[in-house]
């Protein structure tokens, strides 16, 4: 079986209908129309979808109709796994989290109503399976290009955030019961960490209004207290408030004579932490990355310490003085609020992908510019070979524009990003190969090249988000160093792929 079948299943008709349908509804119809049908579309849409951008795997290995069928019933299994287990469920969180962000999938057995839609991929499988193989002409060519990575766009690119996000906004001790304030609603647990049950709801107008406690002090010990970095007056034109320090408690012993720091997310570590939290339209809320509330309380054997850290959830000092960041999961109400992880390989970089897909772009530029000047020396006469990527440049215009658009609320997620570079890379390679005036094979070390140079400039990135190093500045300094020391072997392959051109 042809393995580019599975190319052509990507961009038949009904998968790019799919797709369209799949992203219009998530950033446009979700927001409009909310509701049962826009709920299931995007379900139904994906579906169609998922098993011919999964099928592309087995179309490296040439399985044929045994691959499509694989992709087309592992897609049904996972979606049901994912619908009907809590570890499913957790297990897609964790993996739209490192492409899209910080992300919530919840078990939902009604949507298992969209498997049917399993059965339109199959069909639009067996329609191209069935086809006379199309010539492989620059319209097919075009076809693929554009349909391939909008269709892993459309899976990757989700749902943007709603329009609150769910925060820790207030803690306070009622009797013996721990009470905090989370996404508008009330929650009490005796432990303060976990079991939290919800409260009955109270109409905003007879909420009572309360200020947030920026300072507490140890009940039994006047001069011992603790005080939140957060909270207070922020400014938000700051790059970095507060040197970045806004998760963060102090502590004083001495009644205030002096405070050092208790606990707090690192400052090297803050833009990590920050990206993991989009906000909508891209609204950037300080105050709500940021501890704001504090309580403490006595316990068997010290003191207990309980900070509302916003979108992080909580942060505990327990009686024996050790520090942790706790999660805030209600099952009952659907609330999961989670503290970001300082650390995460290759996650929330997704401008700096765009910023390497960019990179690669001018390095494949400057080494067929060099190629081609040499190629005209040697023919006697002008050649046309940078025509190709002149075009490119002209249609990468709306394919960032459509990208843009449909990952605005994605902040730095990894994923759209991702999708664009590799848009841009490989239509730039599949040109620079179309090509007639250079041998292909020179075409590709030159390629080869670019992307070599795209990926110096990442690799100090990626190590960034590993924590090594620390902060992100010198990360991209250096990776802008080694980018362009690797321009140099760009020019060297240009110079070597303009020595022997194709004479015609």
């Amino acid at each position: 079986m042809r393995a580019g079948v599975f190319l052509r299943w990507v961009a038949h008709p009904l998968t790019v209908g799919a797709t369209a349908v799949l992203l219009l509804n998530d950033h446009v119809f979700k927001q409009a129309w909310p509701g049962l049908v826009t709920g299931k579309l995007s379900d139904v849409a994906g579906l169609v979808v998922a098993p011919a951008v999964l099928g592309l795997l087995f179309g490296l290995f040439r399985a044929g109709r045994i691959g499509a069928a694989a992709a087309t019933l592992l897609t049904g299994a996972g979606f049901a796994w994912v619908k009907l287990t809590t570890a499913g469920a957790g297990v897609a969180s964790a993996a739209w989290s490192v492409v899209n962000g910080p992300s919530v999938v919840l078990a939902d057995p009604s949507d298992l109503v969209a498997l049917p839609a399993l059965g339109i991929a199959w069909w639009a499988w067996l329609r191209v399976a069935a086809a006379p193989p199309l010539p492989d002409g620059p319209a097919h060519r075009l076809r693929v290009m554009v349909a391939v990575p909008f269709a892993v766009l459309g899976i990757t690119a989700t749902s943007a955030p709603s329009a609150t996000l769910p925060s820790v906004d207030a803690v306070k001790v009622v009797g013996e019961q721990v009470m905090i304030e989370a996404d508008g609603r009330f929650y009490s647990s005796r432990s303060g960490v976990g079991d939290w049950t919800p409260l009955p709801e109270t109409p905003p107008e007879q909420v009572p209004e309360r200020r947030p406690q920026l300072e507490a002090c140890v009940p039994d010990d006047a001069a011992h207290c603790y005080r939140v970095h957060g909270g207070g007056d922020l400014d938000p034109s700051e790059t970095t408030p507060r040197g970045g320090r806004l998760l963060g408690v102090d502590e004083t012993t001495d009644a205030g004579q002096t405070w050092q720091t208790a606990w707090e997310v690192p400052a090297a570590r803050w833009p990590f932490v920050k990206r993991q939290h989009p906000f909508p339209g891209g609204v950037d809320r300080l105050s709500k990355v940021a501890s704001v509330d504090v309580l403490v309380r006595t316990v068997p054997g010290g003191h207990e310490v309980i900070v509302a850290n916003g979108v992080e959830g909580l942060a505990i000092r327990s009686g024996d003085g050790a520090w942790r960041r706790v999660p805030v999961v209600v099952t009952a109400t659907g609330l999961d609020i989670r503290p970001a992880p300082l650390t995460g390989f290759g996650q929330v970089i997704g401008d700096d992908i765009i910023d390497a897909g960019l990179i690669t772009l001018l390095a494949v530029l400057i080494g067929m510019s060099v190629a081609t000047g040499r190629a005209r020396a040697r023919l006697g006469h002008g050649l046309t070979v940078l025509m190709p990527l002149v075009l490119l440049l002209v249609a990468a215009v709306p394919i960032t524009g459509a990208v843009v658009f449909f990952t605005a609320s994605a902040g730095t997620s990894t994923g759209p990003g991702l999708v664009l570079a590799l848009c841009l890379t490989g239509t730039a390679i599949c040109l620079t190969l179309a090509q007639g005036v250079l041998r292909r094979s020179r075409a590709a070390v030159v390629s080869a090249a670019a992307v070599l140079t795209g990926l110096a400039f990442l690799g100090p990135v990626f190590g960034w988000t590993v924590g090594h190093p620390a902060e992100r500045g010198p990360a991209v300094e250096l990776g802008l160093i080694l980018a362009t020391g690797c321009l140099f072997l760009v020019v060297a392959a240009g110079w070597w792929a303009g020595r022997d051109p194709v004479r015609r």
